[in-house]
């Protein structure tokens, strides 16, 4: 088995890890996290325009709530959340929403190694 062989079983496999992990925290974590900001305007006015409960609209409503989490003073800064709403949520909750996307920035980066080694170096595989 050649090495190119292994590093795409192992990327093509890490996709799908990813790709679960991220629907679990969307289809378990969201109307939690969502909970904390029930109070906040900007949360209910997202969740009032992505109000389906479909594939696409958890998505962008957990884009927003990654967004709060990740950028947590660039929010405060704007009035949009307040530090009490921030404190309120936990800190495991914090991380099932954000590791998942954090963790898909370094795909992207072994997405693009993966390309590269393919198409610029093929008598490497």
């Amino acid at each position: 088995m050649s090495f190119f062989l292994a590093y795409t079983i192992v990327w093509f496999v890490g996709m799908l890890v990813l790709v679960g992990l991220m629907l679990f925290a969307e289809y378990t974590k969201l109307d939690e996290l969502e909970s904390y900001f029930s109070e906040n305007e900007k949360v209910c006015r997202h969740k009032r325009f992505w109000k389906k409960n479909q594939r696409l609209d958890r998505f962008h409503r957990m884009g927003l709530m990654i967004d709060i989490l990740s950028m947590p003073k660039a929010f405060l800064k704007a009035g949009l959340v307040t530090k009490a709403e921030l404190a309120s949520v936990p800190l495991a909750l914090k991380r099932w929403a954000l590791w998942p996307y954090r963790v898909a920035s370094i795909w992207f980066v072994a997405s693009c190694v993966w390309y590269v080694w393919f198409n610029w170096w093929p008598e490497w595989t």
